[in-house]
């Protein structure tokens, strides 16, 4: 297959086409690869061996060797998350694959369990499942966890798995690996460009070739030194156009980093218009991309680790606009996200709620709360032409609020006569008061 260069590979992200294909090919805490390259070699001899736990920061491959071991001896990989053990069916699919004899094509298992260091306080049950499949098993089982030592519920899983800690793979390591994939796709680089951008990725490989696709074609040292953020920011529609319609990763990526809004807003964004901008399989493409990116959104929730926030902005913005097959011509309105038309608009309405049932409870003496519930009578009240202004004027309702209680809009023909008779009876009651008090006066 012919080499494609980084911006017409656009479908393809380059950490999964760079996947290590052999032991050979990764990268980093390389007597870890060797120490399990020899523990699967026995589990397929027959030889059962404890589970592994690997911990240490995002990046450094501990995901990545579990899957290669999958792959070279031939397994079926069977992956979960550890915060998704919280349900007694969730559990006995997992524990039956982990302690069935072999798969359906007679080869064994490798269960993979990620993120169990993600399981919070109240997942008990999630640690107790994963201490069940560990000790049923019969298959052989990898842990992954960024840190193992500080939360105490971790302490039985320890106990039963062979620790192998991760460490920040030296920067020269990542710098010869990336000078082979530039190589590989045709990307120019300078070789001191390349040396800065691997020691500022601070030991995450993906992190880096992350950073090398949304670079080329060609890799500079100012463009290097570039990737912090600009100061430069740009409207939501220029930027939305060059994520939709933008030619290279570095042009799209280069369109995010200048936006105005933040990442959450800028994610909202491109989900509403996706539809908008691309036709049915392009639109496919593009939403299987930004799930991929929600992965990483709920892992930063769960972990409060930001470093993943680079693959989510990443996959959110250049991979969605380069996802697609073809160029689109023309120009197709960009449409504000609508859930936050719809949250505004929900808003509004429960503080003219509020504000209506304060009004009444400070008229009825009773509760907010209880007023709120009483809303159906006062509505009920409103409808009724000859009763609407007098209750209005006794309840000091607004234009807003009455137009709330009537279900329409406060700039309605409707709600402007209300208001008036509404003001004439307030006028008229005010006048019969003085007048009764003058009367009081002139005959007490």
């Amino acid at each position: 297959m012919a080499s494609m260069t980084a911006a017409q590979s656009a479908t393809q992200l380059l950490i999964d086409k760079y996947f290590p294909k052999s032991f050979e090919e990764f990268v980093g805490n390389v007597e870890i690869a060797d120490y399990v390259l020899e523990w699967a070699k026995k589990w397929e001899s027959g030889v059962a061996q404890k589970p592994l736990l690997f911990f240490g920061p995002p990046g450094c491959g501990k995901t990545a060797l579990a899957l290669l071991v999958a792959k070279q001896m031939n397994w079926q990989l069977f992956e979960t998350s550890a915060s998704s053990l919280r349900n007694k069916d969730a559990i006995e699919h997992i524990v039956g694959a982990a302690t069935g004899n072999a798969s359906l094509f007679g080869n064994r298992r490798l269960v993979l369990i990620d993120e169990i260091d993600a399981l919070q306080a109240q997942d008990r049950g999630g640690a107790s499942a994963i201490m069940t499949i560990i000790k049923q098993a019969t298959n052989p089982i990898i842990l992954t966890a960024n840190e193992i030592y500080g939360d105490k519920k971790l302490l039985p899983l320890r106990a039963l798995a062979e620790i192998k800690e991760f460490k920040k793979i030296n920067y020269l390591s990542i710098a010869k690996r990336l000078r082979e994939i530039c190589t590989l796709e045709g990307i120019e680089f300078e070789d001191e460009a390349i040396k800065e951008l691997a020691r500022n990725s601070g030991g995450d490989f993906r992190s880096a070739i992350l950073d090398i696709q949304g670079l080329s074609p060609k890799i500079v040292m100012d463009d290097v030194k570039d990737l912090f953020p600009r100061e430069r920011k740009e409207k939501i529609f220029s930027v939305m156009t060059k994520i939709f319609k933008g030619k290279t990763i570095k042009e799209v990526q280069d369109a995010a980093m200048s936006a105005e809004v933040d990442n959450d807003l800028l994610s909202l964004w491109v989900e509403e218009n996706i539809p908008r901008q691309f036709d049915v399989t392009d639109t496919s493409k593009a939403f299987d991309v930004l799930s991929r990116a929600d992965i990483f959104n709920g892992r930063i929730y769960r972990r409060q680790h930001y470093g993943f926030l680079k693959y989510s902005s990443f996959l959110t913005t250049a991979g969605v606009g380069l996802s697609r097959e073809k160029d689109y011509r023309g120009w197709s309105p960009f449409q504000f996200p609508g859930i936050l038309s719809s949250l505004s608009s929900s808003t509004a309405k429960r503080e003219l709620r509020k504000s209506v049932a304060s009004k009444i409870g400070e008229k009825t003496h009773c509760s907010r709360n209880q007023a709120i519930k009483d809303l159906p009578f006062t509505k009920y009240l409103m409808e009724d032409e000859t009763l609407a202004p007098g209750v209005v004027s006794f309840f000091g309702f607004d234009d807003k609020e009455a137009a709330f209680l009537l279900e329409t809009k406060p700039d309605t023909k409707k709600i402007e006569v209300l208001m008036k008779d509404s003001a004439a009876l307030a006028k008229k009651m005010v006048v019969q008061k003085m007048h009764g008090q003058s009367q009081r006066t002139l005959f007490g």
